[in-house]
């Protein structure tokens, strides 16, 4: 999955803000710095575990956690750089 759409479609160098949320959405906390990469594992790992990714116009991703924490991850991409167009697995 890590080499299919919509995982595939990631530049792994773009530069993203990752965040999560255990609110339904509601509000995102822990901003960090990440790239493409880890996104693709993210996404990688939601969709191996039946979770949902949802990728947004503007190339905001949102992932229902697959994770014991559970919850949604959300990814940014950082300002000036250029992610696919809205999609939803």
């Amino acid at each position: 999955m890590y080499d299919s759409s919509p995982a595939a479609d990631v530049d792994s160098s773009a530069p993203y803000r990752k965040e999560t949320s255990d609110d339904g959405g509601q509000t995102w906390q822990h901003p960090r710095p990440m790239t493409g990469k880890f996104l693709r594992l993210d996404m990688t790992d939601a969709l191996v575990a039946d979770c949902s990714v949802d990728v947004q116009d503007g190339g905001v991703v949102v992932i229902e956690s697959p994770y014991p924490m559970g919850g949604l991850i959300r990814y940014t991409p950082a300002p000036g750089t250029s992610n696919n167009e809205g999609e939803q697995r």
